[in-house]
């Protein structure tokens, strides 16, 4: 049976995932999912393609009380509500992203890790950080089968890919094949899958210490060869919102107009 293996959210965009046993999806996606993000000092979107050590860094955030905390790897630790300053929008995938900068101790912390000028940026609506579409979705059996394309034996950790939704149950890719449908997950949630999900250099990165360790990409377009991008697992818009926890079953419940499989990046 399909279902959720695992959930993961990134309360600051780009920083250390956060492994859930439920959360609950508005129409922008996980609440506490990507509501903080960083940009350098020209006001450009900082994530770990210009900074991998950024996942060194943990973060927590409750949407109940607004409390952000930050751990960072020497011990240093800042907990507390976050206070808005100036307004400022960010570009994030071709979207203007309306915000307000954190006032106090959190952009001169990070600066001080980055060891160059960070700003702490809230956002206006819940979860408006994220890349193309609200909600990622990727099958552990698709992760499985990119590691047996390796003589090593090596096996890839799902954190590398920071889905927000981690599913079990299925065939390799079977995600691939909801593309155009909609799936319910637990007895609210509904997601429809838009788009195939485009992999970048983030995942050429060991997810615990950030730091450069396998061409990922390199390995996707070896058996998933396409002309734009090599693509693994898919991205959602929420059709009905709901809580979702750990063990809920995932059931494809409107099929896609067409399944055109040879269309598929």
């Amino acid at each position: 049976m399909r279902s959720v293996a695992a959930i993961f959210t990134a309360p600051v965009k780009s920083l250390s995932l956060e492994q859930c046993e439920s959360v609950t999806v508005g129409n922008t996606g996980i609440v506490e999912d990507r509501r903080f993000h960083l940009v350098d000092a020209e006001g450009r979107l900082l994530t770990q393609r210009q900074e991998g050590r950024l996942v060194l860094v943990k973060a927590r955030y409750s949407a109940e009380s607004d409390v952000l905390s930050l751990r960072f790897p020497d011990g240093q630790c800042l907990d507390g509500p976050t206070e808005l300053g100036d307004a400022l929008n960010t570009v994030i995938w071709g979207r203007q992203v309306p915000g307000r900068e954190v006032s106090g101790r959190w952009s001169e912390a990070l600066s001080e890790f980055c060891g160059s000028p960070v700003r702490l940026v809230k956002t206006e609506n819940p979860g408006a950080s994220y890349d193309e579409y609200p909600v990622s979705l990727l099958s552990q059996a698709s992760i499985d089968f990119m590691g047996e394309r390796l003589t090593s034996g090596r096996r890839f950790e799902s954190k590398r890919f920071r889905p927000n939704l981690l599913i079990g149950g299925c065939s390799p890719h079977e995600e691939d094949l909801w593309l155009g449908g909609v799936v319910q997950i637990g007895t609210e949630l509904r997601i429809r899958l838009v788009a195939p999900d485009p992999r970048c250099a983030i995942t050429t990165l060991d997810p615990e210490t950030g730091e450069r360790d396998f061409n990922v990409p390199k390995l996707l377009l070896s058996y998933r060869p396409s002309s734009r991008a090599p693509y693994f697992g898919v991205y959602g818009a929420v059709e009905a919102t709901g809580t979702v926890a750990v063990g809920d079953a995932v059931e494809l419940i409107q099929e896609p107009a067409t399944r055109k499989l040879g269309a598929l990046p």
